[in-house]
């Protein structure tokens, strides 16, 4: 399972084709290694591949927008 935290303020851009998707990133969040429709699939893309410390997403729809209020 991961262990370094990811910078939530560093935007990294996801093709839209992945929308609705899960994906496994490097450690350092700046790469998609894989990508799977259920985190099982993914999980085993992952060890497949031997990520060292990947980091799991599931990454909204492409029509998703997240508006807010603090």
């Amino acid at each position: 399972m991961p262990t370094k935290r990811v910078d939530q303020g560093r935007p990294t851009a996801v093709p839209p084709e992945l929308g609705g998707k899960w994906v496994v990133w490097n450690a350092e969040h700046t790469c998609i290694v894989a990508h799977a429709e259920t985190l099982q699939q993914l999980w085993q893309a992952a060890q497949e591949q031997q990520v060292e410390d990947p980091v799991f997403e599931k990454i909204p729809l492409s029509d998703v927008r997240f508006v807010g209020t603090r």
